[in-house]
């Protein structure tokens, strides 16, 4: 019996804890609606933003949910345009190595469809450099990489686990800047759009 009154507690506080969050406003948009999305692109584009914000969307987002009849809130208010890093980028790598402070080329090339994409990574001249060690693994070949972009920039990270490798760079006009994931000495990349 104490066992049942525990029960019903924790049920009690957890229906009231979900139904505290809602205001009126907000459970009558929800009781006016059947289902939680109004279509497969709705679901698309939560599935898209689930850590927003800031709301990572398209035009094309805006216009799809017009047209469908979108519900939860307004988000064409608050869009986030997204960075375009697609093409092919050159710079410099620079970082520590066996006997002093290291700088090297280093090339990428990016495609990119909306937020999510992939590409390649060559940092040059890092057989004996403080660099994660899939870098040097696959050399002159670069290494395979999936992006997450954002707003102002975009992660990279190796396809298979983001612990082999990770960056993260900010787009500045037509320049990708950031730092390597490593836990050794700090790996420095500046990419500029190539021509």
């Amino acid at each position: 019996m104490h066992c049942l009154n525990l029960r019903i507690m924790i049920v009690g506080g957890v229906l009231l804890g979900t139904t505290a969050c809602a205001s009126s406003e907000e459970w009558a948009m929800w009781r006016e609606h059947p289902a939680h999305f109004a279509s497969g692109h709705h679901l698309a584009f939560s599935l898209k933003n689930r850590f927003a914000p800031p709301l990572l969307s398209e035009p094309r987002d805006v216009a799809v949910a017009q047209t469908e009849g979108w519900w939860g809130g307004p988000f064409d208010v608050r869009v986030a345009a997204l960075a375009d890093v697609a093409g092919r980028w050159v710079g410099t790598w620079s970082g520590r190595g066996v006997m002093a402070p290291r700088t090297s080329r280093a090339e990428a090339r990016f495609e990119q469809v909306g937020r999510w994409g992939e590409g390649r990574l060559l940092l040059a001249d890092t057989l004996a450099a403080a660099v994660p060690e899939v870098v040097r693994w696959e050399g002159a070949r670069g290494i395979r990489v999936v992006l997450d972009v954002g707003a102002t920039g975009v992660v990279l990270r190796h396809p298979e686990d983001a612990r082999l490798f990770r960056a993260e760079l900010t787009l500045e006009g037509a320049r990708l800047a950031g730092r390597v994931d490593h836990e050794g000495a700090p790996v420095r990349l500046v990419l500029a759009r190539a021509r």
